[in-house]
């Protein structure tokens, strides 16, 4: 048995990016970048009205109040898409919409709501320093500038970016390839008959989402009883893979076989069993480049040691910059008992109270009790040596998702 430190380390010293290929930018959501974006151009791209208003000279309306209005002689209407064809010299504005580019000679913008027109003229109410209302070029974004790094996930928001640089392509990691596979004669696929001593399963489902979610392109190959022939048989057809992930079989049982299988193919152990809670008997080995999990069949186990192993894996495997789940502090809202021995991982509902990040332990914490899975947003990292904490401690914790 090994510590957690130590297992993961062992994973991530071996864990390399896979290769890259090309998407639009409009299938690129979720993905993570693997080539710098720098933008072509500035953006904007010229100076431009933020305001529906009149293009006008600062030094024109620099006296103009309710009581003094200005006015001025409007050359003409300038819509968004459109360039003026008249220079805004003294005396002189044009009617501008949100967006369109300022017309020489113009350095301010009038809100439509202080001025009033009367023909061809306008009567300014509000004086506008050079500057006010105006969009200048280049103001978000230098003709060149490094607009997104490499390792950065892709959203909503940088989606908008780089398209905004007038990209349709970008370079992103291949998604990693996995495999996943419940085991155990009690286990049950949902819509067929549960018989007396079975239960459906659960670990197929969430580790196939969570491989989702945490990028990876994943694959579900069913139920393999506790039988030898058969887990190997399944294990045969399992196809190419980044990782495989098997739930169930790998503790100290009669029918726990897992590791034996695993091992029997040609699969090198990194390491058998960690000083956790929950999630002790988890096995992980390599069989060239690629990896295989040995998860526990508990689901809450199942889920936990996912996250704390499987996803650091999956996350250098895309090349993102931050490995592993984000890491935090929270203030503990209630006081916990904590059993001697592993290290524990326990399940926590995070709130904000007074701007101050709070984390409430779920009631129950047994590694059956899949519900606090739904319920919780963040593990509580407790040593090993610990053997209690108070409510208003300050505590590590892992966010999930």
């Amino acid at each position: 048995m090994i510590l957690y430190e130590e297992a993961l380390e062992l994973i991530t010293a071996k864990a390399r990016p896979l290769g890259v290929e090309e998407v639009t930018v409009l299938k690129s959501a979720g993905r993570v970048l693997r080539a710098d974006i720098k933008s072509p151009l500035s953006i904007p791209p010229f100076s431009k009205s933020a305001m529906d208003g009149f293009a006008v000279k600062s030094a024109d309306v620099k006296a103009a109040s309710p009581d003094n209005p200005v006015t001025l002689k409007v050359l003409e209407d300038i819509p968004a898409g459109f360039v003026g064809k008249f220079a805004v010299k003294k005396g002189a504005a044009a009617r501008i919409m949100t967006g369109a580019p300022l017309p020489a000679g113009a350095d301010a913008v009038v809100m439509v709501e202080d001025t009033e027109t009367n023909g061809d003229s306008v009567r300014i109410f509000k004086s506008s320093p050079k500057g006010k209302n105006v969009a200048e070029a280049g103001e978000d974004v230098k003709k060149g500038q490094k607009v997104l790094t490499v390792g950065t996930v892709i959203g909503a928001a940088e989606m908008g970016m780089i398209a905004s640089t007038g990209k349709t392509k970008i370079k992103v990691g291949v998604k990693p390839r996995v495999i996943v596979l419940s085991t155990g004669s009690e286990v049950v696929m949902p819509g067929k008959e549960l018989k007396k001593g079975g239960i459906y399963d659960a670990n197929g489902y969430s580790l196939t989402g969570m491989a989702i979610e945490r990028g990876a392109s994943a694959k579900f190959l069913g139920i393999a009883p506790d039988r030898k022939g058969a887990l190997r048989k399944k294990l045969e057809r399992a196809g190419d893979f980044d990782i495989l992930a098997l739930s169930g079989g790998v503790s100290v049982g009669d029918y726990d076989f897992v590791q034996e299988i695993l091992m029997g193919m040609g699969i090198k152990q990194l390491f058998w069993k960690v000083f956790i809670k929950p999630g002790m008997p988890i096995f992980s080995g390599t069989y060239g480049n690629k990896f295989v999990f040995g998860l526990p069949g508990n689901p809450v186990s199942c889920m936990v040691t996912f996250e704390l192993f499987v996803r650091p894996l999956l996350d250098a495997m895309l090349g993102k910059k931050e490995i592993g789940p984000k890491r935090g502090r929270a203030i503990l809202l209630n006081d916990a008992i904590i059993k001697h021995g592993r290290r524990k991982f326990y399940r926590g509902k995070l709130s904000i109270e007074n701007g101050k990040l709070h984390v409430d332990l779920y009631g129950r914490q047994e590694s059956g009790v899949l519900s606090s899975m739904v319920e919780c947003d963040a593990l509580v990292d407790i040593p090993a040596e610990v053997r209690e904490l108070s409510a208003g401690t300050e505590v590590d914790i892992i966010h999930m998702g």
